[in-house]
């Protein structure tokens, strides 16, 4: 088993070979070269130079190429990439769409989309790259499948920047909750089944996204920040009419009684042990991790002008050490214990970084190109995809972890500087 998991990468990764021909000729050999490098680089090692040096086999110039210059289409890949994900899961059970972003420490300014921002891998701002990643979940396996770069608003009308950087004319400036709703919009138009969708408090506090997704009839689950400010109790706006002979402006807004308290408020109301209940929902460690619940029917008003609301519900998420959640959720007729199982579902997207960075070299590039960075993100999400199959094919058997397996196929890789 542990033979075919170090010998089983070309063989896998064989259904993407067509999408590597050019015009000229096909470069899916060096691609698959590349990602080769990926698995044998060291820790923060996994550059063109880097990659060209360990294996000896293309200089460094032929995989800058085939990132910055080679005409391959890396959506047609992240398409077929989504697709070949999908078939991992087992059908009879729920898939999760994860979305959150992910961020890259840079030194310079001329990077695509480069510049001081928050990077969530530091926490805290300063200068450097910040994409939206979606990826697919079920049970204790997962895998990205797609991602863009983040444009801040400095690069949006910089047409000398952007033509260095080869930004694509079409690429306009996006909220990360605007490029979070077209990724679902395009997952679903791919033909990509999912049950729900995960996403943290900077997208769940996005009334916009959430209010689309609940129109489009998409389940999702969003964590919120606890100054958000809910109605316990459906409210009736109502105009209110200036009256004749009075001084002021006639009232903007639509008014009601009924007034709104932020979350933290609300829980501060709840006595933590009548109004909550504990649940089991994730596979940890050495055991399940269990947490105390609260579930509530809110309203949320999407719309001040117009006095439009949105019901939702209410999840509050107690943990051992005392941290606390707030997450909304559009998913009306299921019970407490499926929707935080597919909150807890959350945190393989951590893990989609965690284990990017270090097992696959996903923020070790040196290019500065919009098609250079890209183009690396794809090849090492075919690298991830790779890892996910093993632990999907062998999960029964042996619960083989990403280092396992980069260690595993990187043993098969010989140098030919090595004698």
């Amino acid at each position: 088993m542990l033979e075919n998991v170090a010998f089983g990468l070309d063989q896998v990764l064989a259904p993407f070979q067509s999408l590597f021909t050019t015009k000229t000729h096909p470069v899916s050999q060096k691609a698959l070269c590349y990602i080769r490098g990926l698995f044998k680089s060291e820790k923060n090692r996994a550059n063109c130079t880097s990659i060209s040096d360990s294996l000896g086999e293309l200089d460094h110039q032929s995989f800058n190429h085939l990132l910055c210059d080679s005409p391959w289409d890396y959506q047609q890949v992240l398409r077929k990439l989504s697709l070949q994900a999908q078939d991992l899961f087992a059908k009879d059970k729920e898939v999760g769409f994860l979305i959150d972003e992910v961020g890259f420490r840079k030194k310079g300014k001329h990077s695509a989309c480069i510049g001081r921002q928050y990077l969530g891998c530091i926490g805290k701002q300063d200068n450097g790259q910040v994409a939206v990643v979606a990826g697919l979940t079920q049970g204790r396996h997962y895998c990205p499948i797609n991602l863009q770069l983040y444009m801040p608003h400095s690069w949006a009308d910089d047409a000398n920047r952007r033509a260095k950087a080869k930004i694509p004319k079409h690429i306009q400036y996006q909220t990360k909750p605007q490029m979070a709703l077209d990724m679902i919009r395009q997952a679903c138009s791919t033909g990509i089944k999912f049950d729900y969708v995960a996403f943290d408090s900077l997208y769940g506090s996005s009334y916009e996204l959430i209010r689309t997704l609940d129109h489009e009839g998409i389940p999702f689950i969003g964590d919120v920040k606890e100054n958000v400010h809910i109605y316990t109790e459906k409210p009736d706006f109502r105009p209110i009419e200036k009256r004749e002979r009075t001084r002021g402006r006639k009232p903007k807004y639509p008014k009601t009684d009924h007034k709104t308290c932020s979350l933290e408020q609300y829980f501060d109301s709840l006595d933590s042990l009548d109004d909550f209940k504990r649940i089991s929902f994730r596979d940890g460690t050495k055991q399940k991790i269990t947490a105390l619940f609260h579930q509530k029917q809110i309203w949320i008003c999407t719309d001040k002008k117009k006095g439009t609301l949105l019901m939702l519900q209410l999840i509050i998420r107690k943990d051992t050490d005392g941290t606390v959640k707030y997450s909304f959720c559009n998913m009306h007729q299921d019970s407490l214990e499926q929707i935080v199982a597919r909150q807890g579902q959350r945190v393989f997207v951590e893990r989609i970084f965690q284990e990017g960075k270090n097992e696959l070299g996903m923020g070790d590039y040196q290019v500065r190109s919009w098609e250079g960075f890209h183009k690396h993100m794809t090849l090492c999400f075919l690298a991830f995809y790779y890892v996910a199959s093993q632990k999907v094919k062998y999960d029964q058997e042996i619960p083989l972890t990403s280092p396992m397996i980069r260690k595993l196929v990187a043993a098969t890789i010989v140098s030919r500087w090595q004698s």
